[in-house]
């Protein structure tokens, strides 16, 4: 394929999360898997205050880049110098910044309102999935199985505090698990063992978002399933589960990014019915929350009662060398830069598509 005629992609990665680390890491895996002879990756960092920086190469520093912004005008996919110069064009975005003003739809909603293809969920998708308490809302008036929680907001907390400690003691018998509402890779989550830890791990989650959520323990296998879907209209993809064993405590923050201190079985040693019930509650899940393109669907199994429950629902899961979801869906069949291509072909599919649509009233 001529260069020339290589779609250009540009990889947005970094972030003002807590999970800009992860990010960075993510982006670069997907630069570095993206089939040159069809694409021409650019990388654009966002820095930790926010500023959007476009890369001479996927590893360069910041000092490196030059500082740019996005044209907004629908149908002109352009990177901008501050000077208001063209800096790049570009035919599709895949971001790769995890959680919050990339994950949570704010990064999508601006690239659906300047009519850019991207890869992954839409703006209402990426938001309903981002938080952890209307996600669980969501699946549960789908019919689908959720552990019992107590959301917390930050109002709530500073006018009622002793009353949400004793609602936790009266509904949970410890351990329980504290997690910000909003957040990925375990940042902000305590596992609290008894009721004299639980103030310090609320306020502490607190510290990362304005809503937290209280949930019993699952005590059962952690399962994860990768959902990727295709170009075509229903075509999805539920792959083989992968189990995660933290080999010390719980699959913190450390267990998912230091290499050997969690082992991921792929597949999962369940048995083929039970697999299959998680695959398609991990399917029934993408489709209510309206996903598109991927998604990482976590989930629990109670193996003493046969309980399956449904944990979160991650629209732009890692993709480091370390990150299940490219683990799962290579298990499946599909190697990562196979897996690349059908995820920009699904972004430009759902872009035509929208583009159908009349926005004008018609008299």
């Amino acid at each position: 394929m001529a260069a020339q005629s290589r779609k250009r992609i540009c990889v947005i990665f970094g972030g003002r999360s807590a999970e800009h680390d992860v990010s960075l890491a993510s982006g670069r895996a997907v630069m570095e898997a993206l089939d040159r002879e069809r694409y021409e990756a650019l990388p654009l960092l966002v820095s930790r205050e926010g500023r959007w920086i476009l890369l001479p190469g996927p590893r360069a520093a910041a000092a490196e880049g030059r500082e740019v912004l996005l044209s907004p005008a629908p149908g002109r996919p352009a990177l901008l110098g501050t000077d208001g110069s063209e800096a790049a064009r570009v035919d599709a975005f895949f971001p790769m910044i995890h959680g919050t003003f990339g994950e949570d739809g704010t990064l999508q909603g601006f690239l659906e309102l300047a009519d850019i293809p991207f890869v992954g969920s839409g703006c209402t998708a990426s938001a309903v999935s981002m938080d952890k308490g209307i996600t669980k809302a969501v699946l549960r008036a789908a019919g689908l199985p959720m552990l019992p929680t107590v959301t917390v907001t930050k109002g709530r907390w500073e006018s009622d505090k002793r009353g949400i400690l004793a609602e936790v003691e009266s509904r949970f018998t410890f351990p329980v698990f504290v997690k910000p509402a909003s957040l990925g890779s375990s940042v902000g989550v305590h596992r609290v063992e008894n009721p004299d830890q639980l103030e310090r791990a609320v306020a502490d989650a607190m510290g990362y978002d304005v809503k937290v959520l209280v949930e019993e323990e699952a005590q059962g296998h952690e399962v994860e399933c990768s959902i990727l879907e295709g170009p075509s209209v229903g075509d999805i993809l539920a792959s083989p589960l992968a189990e995660v064993r933290p080999k010390t405590g719980w699959y913190d923050y450390r267990a998912k990014y230091t290499p050997g201190l969690t082992d991921i079985l792929i597949p999962a040693p369940l048995d083929a019915s039970v697999a299959d019930r998680l695959r398609s509650h991990a399917r029934a899940a993408f489709l209510a929350l309206g996903c598109s393109g991927l998604a990482r669907v976590d989930c629990f199994f109670r193996e003493r009662t046969g309980e399956i429950y449904i944990n979160e629902v991650n629209t732009l899961p890692g993709f480091t060398p370390l990150s299940g979801y490219p683990k799962m869906i290579q298990a499946a069949g599909i190697s990562y830069p196979d897996m690349l291509d059908r995820l920009i072909a699904c972004a430009f599919s759902r872009t035509e598509q929208t583009r159908s649509r009349s926005f004008q009233r018609i008299s």
